[in-house]
């Protein structure tokens, strides 16, 4: 079931919960946009109008993500009903990003549910381009983590140019060549020139003091192998 328009899961139109939602979780919803659904298609683009719908509509489904892991943190959601329902509702593509959302969104709040949902995951199975240019799923899970921080400065080409003489022997495992082509197709979109800025006589070690903080709160630090 591929969903080239998507729709909104029923079962979640349906959720009503007792608390509402902070009003300061609105905040993650263009982090997570920028980080993970800049490539996922919610329609068909041919015009601007179709663009903006678009954006609605991804805005839209981190907001339900981030509702959904509200009602699990408080206990009137299951992790159970919400994956028996994602797997109805949507197609693999958008009930593993759902997924991943509201997992990101538990271990944001300390939730056991997290451990639940990272086995459903990880049976989505770890697919390309993130297989290419990663050594392993729990890899391509510590890069989001890091960005998930370097979002909130905003995400350029001397971010993922400190990234990869920082992870390029860790979490990364690509050529340089797949490293940048990943980068402007996944993250930088709207650069007008794509060339090699790992090139460029920018300073290095800008972003070091974020990526060091953000390394001493990831629970699998040793992944990062910093030497």
């Amino acid at each position: 079931m591929e969903q080239k328009d998507w729709k909104e899961s029923a079962w979640i139109s349906s959720l009503k919960l007792k608390k509402n939602l902070p009003f300061e979780d609105g905040f993650f919803n263009s982090i997570y946009r920028d980080v993970l659904l800049r490539n996922v298609e919610f329609c068909k683009v041919i015009t601007i109008e179709d663009r903006a719908s678009c954006i609605r509509m991804t805005n839209r489904f981190i907001h339900q993500a981030i509702f959904v892991a509200f009602g699990i943190d408080n206990r009137e959601v299951s992790v159970k009903d919400l994956i028996n329902n994602i797997k109805n509702d949507y197609d693999l593509e958008k009930e593993y990003y759902f997924l991943y959302i509201v997992y990101q969104e538990l271990i944001r709040r300390n939730n056991p549910g997290s451990k639940n949902l990272l086995k459903e995951l990880r049976v989505c199975k770890f697919k390309e381009p993130f297989k290419s240019l990663f050594k392993n799923f729990d890899s391509k899970l510590a890069w989001d983590f890091l960005l998930f921080d370097l979002a909130r400065q905003g995400l350029n080409e001397d971010v993922f140019k400190e990234m990869w003489f920082r992870y390029k022997n860790s979490l990364l495992d690509c050529q340089l060549n797949k490293y940048l082509e990943f980068v402007f197709k996944q993250y930088l979109k709207e650069a007008e020139q794509k060339k090699d800025f790992t090139k460029s006589k920018e300073k290095q070690g800008v972003y070091s003091l974020i990526l060091e903080r953000a390394e001493r709160r990831y629970l699998n630090k040793e992944i990062f192998n910093i030497v």
